[in-house]
């Protein structure tokens, strides 16, 4: 059991024995460390119900917790009346031991064992490469599925591809305009149509591989041909730059399977079954106000056509159907009062208020030369993932793309992800590792390397103070990705490793680690192997690369 799970049981297990509000006990980590290394508020929350003086309570709790001497220090009450805790240092150093010998699982547990979870991220419309905003989404979306899966859950990786809305009928048509004015310069372009030199191309294509047949074939008679032929190639593009990015995807779900299955019908008439939809100035609309919105939603317009609501309601249901335990969507920042409405329609259905989780990400800014990269994708004016992985690579774009928390604004600054130095945060991680690995490298006492010897009987000879620093960044990380996952946030993980490398550098620069004293070489091995088995396994995490040599 991890620490903080144990004091939080015991801490627990005394309230209900002495009848007290079990449900007011916390555990957190303190804001100083200086203080512990964790602490409890629980005798302050007490306080009132109990009509008792917080110190107090926290001495009764205090002197009746059994705790392990080799694991915990003795309890402190500070302040007000917080509950502080030290690790003990025979814990600290055993961090070591766990880390060597399952240098694949110290991140890891089983805690969400048995539950299913479906993670949809990207899901951009086959009408244009994948640009910036969509490889945040991607990063965002494979860093949470990770997250879910290292603790245990049975993950599903979901694109659903928009293929069947009147933005393919847009996509078609600007198609079929390009091939025409190949022989036909002043044919007419759509208003609305995609202008990419991505769209010239297609069209080239298409006239590769079906010549003049279409020449003089009208828009209406061809359409579904254009349309066809643009979405898949386009989606074939997307499916490789994912790919390349070193993300995979387990379904890709096409929206028109849910017209072409009857699945868009069914959802409508369950609602209408269910009274929470009605028919309104010729149009039918979700009663979205009875379940928690502002207004009520149009799903089906009165010319027959549906909205966007209602085909989406009809894919979560479907995955509902498919038996996941929850559901994660990753939106752009246009999709806030969506996820209401969204909810609402969930909500309607009858499925739990917290099976559907979404997280709404912002803008990407890019800054190049200190000066902001204008973007419009309607025009073409774009940075494409492409061209980012192009310039500054997988793992940069990667790190840089999962640093930030999602609902935060971010400037992707190019001149920094291009400089391979210090500064720039992912080239310090691995570097890290890189120092690391060099370590044994130079080693000219192979038998005393941990990963061939065994762990040493000596790792209390790591009392420095870099030194213990050091394990208690690697004993943190555990809690840290568990609660990562908790908040689908993978920037908590990659804050983590900043930390580990920065404390691995300290020590590596203070401390030599083949020293004479053999005990204290073996010891100070065994370290540096556990901070690389931890740095390549939280890389691994975040699907970026733990390079031995930089």
């Amino acid at each position: 059991m991890r620490p903080r799970d144990e004091l939080r049981s015991r801490l627990t297990a005394l309230c209900v024995q002495r009848g007290w509000p079990a449900e007011e006990v916390a555990v957190e980590r303190p804001n100083d460390r200086a203080r512990g290394d964790w602490a409890s508020p629980v005798a302050l929350a007490l306080a009132r119900p109990l009509r008792r003086a917080p110190r107090e309570i926290a001495s009764e709790l205090a002197d009746a917790l059994s705790l392990d001497s080799t694991r915990w220090e003795e309890p402190e009450v500070a302040g007000a009346g917080f509950l502080n805790f030290r690790l003990a240092r025979p814990y600290l150093q055993d961090v070591v031991r766990r880390l060597i010998e399952e240098p694949d699982g110290h991140m890891r547990s089983d805690r969400l064992a048995g539950r299913r979870i479906n993670v949809e991220f990207v899901s951009s419309n086959p009408t244009g490469p994948l640009h910036v905003g969509h490889a945040r989404n991607a990063a965002l979306g494979d860093g949470i599925a990770a997250l879910f899966a290292s603790q245990g859950a049975d993950v599903t990786r979901e694109y659903y591809f928009n293929d069947a809305g009147r933005q393919m009928d847009i996509l078609g048509a600007s198609v079929h305009a390009r091939y025409r004015q190949m022989t036909e310069p002043d044919f007419p372009f759509p208003d609305e149509g995609y202008q990419g030199e991505y769209i010239a191309d297609l069209a080239r294509e298409f006239a590769v591989e079906h010549g003049d047949a279409f020449r003089d074939v009208p828009l209406e008679e061809c359409l579904a041909e254009f349309r066809s032929f643009a979405g898949e190639r386009i989606s074939a593009g997307i499916r490789a730059d994912l790919e390349r990015f070193r993300v995979s995807f387990d379904v890709w779900f096409n929206e028109s399977t849910l017209y072409r299955d009857g699945r868009t019908e069914q959802t409508l008439e369950e609602l209408k079954a269910l009274g929470a939809a009605y028919e309104k100035d010729g149009a039918t609309w979700l009663r979205a106000t009875d379940y928690g919105d502002t207004e009520d939603r149009v799903l089906v317009k009165s010319t027959g056509h549906p909205t966007y609501l209602l085909p989406d309601l009809a894919y979560h249901r479907d995955k509902h159907e498919r038996g996941f335990d929850q559901a994660i969507d990753i939106w752009g920042a246009d999709h806030h009062s969506y996820a209401v409405r969204m909810q609402a329609g969930l909500t309607a259905l009858g499925y739990p208020a917290d099976w559907l989780r979404t997280v709404i990400y912002q803008q990407i800014s890019l800054i190049e030369d200190g000066e902001e990269v204008r973007l419009s994708t309607r025009k073409n004016r774009m940075v494409t993932l492409r061209e980012l992985l192009d310039d500054v690579g997988v793992d940069v774009t990667r790190w840089f793309l999962l640093m930030r928390k999602g609902d935060t604004h971010m400037t992707f600054d190019l001149d920094l992800a291009r400089r391979q130095s210090d500064e720039n945060p992912v080239y310090y991680v691995q570097y890290a590792h890189a120092r690391l690995a060099g370590v044994f490298t130079r080693n000219e006492r192979p038998e005393w390397d941990p990963a061939l010897a065994g762990v040493p009987g000596s790792l209390d000879r790591l009392n420095a103070e870099r030194e213990i620093d050091l394990l208690r960044a690697l004993d943190d990380l555990p809690d840290v990705v568990a609660d990562a996952a908790d908040a689908l946030e993978p920037h908590r993980v990659t804050d983590a490793l900043e930390e580990l490398a920065r404390r691995t550098h300290l020590w590596y620069h203070d401390h030599r680690i083949l020293v004479d004293d053999e005990h204290l070489a073996r010891a100070r091995l065994a370290l540096a192997r556990a901070c690389a088995n931890a740095l390549r396994e939280g890389l691994a995490l975040l699907g970026v690369e733990a390079p031995e040599t930089m």
